[in-house]
């Protein structure tokens, strides 16, 4: 070790040497790193469930929540207090405010969705609760487009943004309603 600790250009011994300081962590970085290793075993789930012999798949990326989901947030946001985060009766109020939809289905999925930005938010900090990503979607499947290949076993990927009209149109409704930010989903 000694040796390579000189070769590396480092002054005196290495067992002497302090310990390195490390940075402040980068939670945007973190989250982007988050997106695409969730994404990845989403989508070899999926592809372990499709046709065999697939060589084309397309990824559909959303920059836009659904307006009940914008809704969601900003109740959120107004619910959470930066020094303590949220009250012991979040998912209690939560439920009160759901409440008044008269769709049972609607309540159903509100309440798992702020399930789920809650535990990110404990993940993350306050800003799993913005109504935009903090990151582009799009650009860190595209900077990773040769290991998504290789990890999907495809020889074309094709990267569609729904928020943008340009090749959404083919896409069936049904697929673009599960689709939403940091949350694309694998077309095949």
């Amino acid at each position: 070790s000694e040796m390579l600790w000189q070769k590396l250009g480092k002054e005196g011994l290495a067992v002497v040497a302090p310990w390195p300081i490390a940075e402040e962590e980068d939670k945007i970085m973190t989250r982007e790193a988050k997106f695409l290793r969730d994404t990845l075993k989403n989508f070899r789930a999926q592809q372990g469930k499709a046709k065999k012999g697939s060589t084309k798949a397309s990824i559909l990326v959303s920059d836009d929540y659904p307006q009940w989901k914008i809704d969601t947030l900003m109740w959120m946001q107004g619910k959470f207090d930066t020094e303590t985060g949220f009250n012991a009766t979040f998912m209690k109020d939560l439920k009160t405010w759901t409440g008044s939809n008269p769709d049972k289905k609607m309540i159903k999925f509100t309440m798992q969705f702020a399930s789920f930005i809650k535990k990110e938010v404990e993940d993350v900090g306050s800003m799993a609760m913005d109504i935009q990503l903090p990151f582009d979607q799009k650009e860190i499947l595209l900077a990773s487009d040769g290991y998504i290949k290789s990890q999907l076993n495809v020889t074309e990927l094709d990267i569609i943004n729904l928020s943008d009209t340009e090749g959404a149109a083919d896409v069936p409704e049904r697929t673009k309603e599960n689709v939403s930010p940091g949350k694309p989903v694998l077309w095949l």
